[in-house]
């Protein structure tokens, strides 16, 4: 019987990648009072204004549950702005003037970390490995 080779798992690889990329992002988001995934949520709301949490939670890929959570402790802190949607029976959520301000000075830190990984893959590597994993996100 032919052995396996583990070492080539696309799922075991592929956590092990997002999970050092989540930490490398999340050592610069903290820095700012907020962690990586709640600067993918502010990113998401300021390129989608007034959407629904279903449509964020369909934009970021993530469980509706933990962007709920998310979401809760963003306004809590005064980033977001949470409203009853008129179209559906959801909320709607908008970046408040602090919301907004926290993004504008966290993307260079954004843009940092983007190098960083750049500088690590290199130009031509980094525009591939995006390009497989968007392709891997439609599996």
């Amino acid at each position: 019987m032919e052995k396996d080779d583990l070492s080539l798992c696309v799922l075991d690889n592929a956590r092990k990648a997002a999970r050092a990329v989540s930490r490398h992002y999340d050592r610069l988001a903290r820095s700012m009072g907020i962690t990586a995934a709640q600067f993918s949520v502010l990113a998401a709301i300021a390129q989608m204004e007034r959407r629904s949490t279903g449509e964020l939670a369909d934009r970021l890929s993530m469980e509706r549950t933990t962007l709920v959570r998310n979401l809760a402790l963003l306004e809590r802190k005064g980033f977001v702005r949470s409203s009853l949607s008129g179209k559906t029976r959801g909320k709607c959520h908008q970046l408040t003037e602090r919301g907004a301000a926290l993004l504008e000075d966290a993307m260079p830190l954004w843009r940092q970390a983007q190098n960083d990984v750049k500088e690590h893959l290199g130009s031509e590597e980094f525009l591939k490995t995006i390009s497989a994993l968007k392709r891997l996100s439609q599996i």
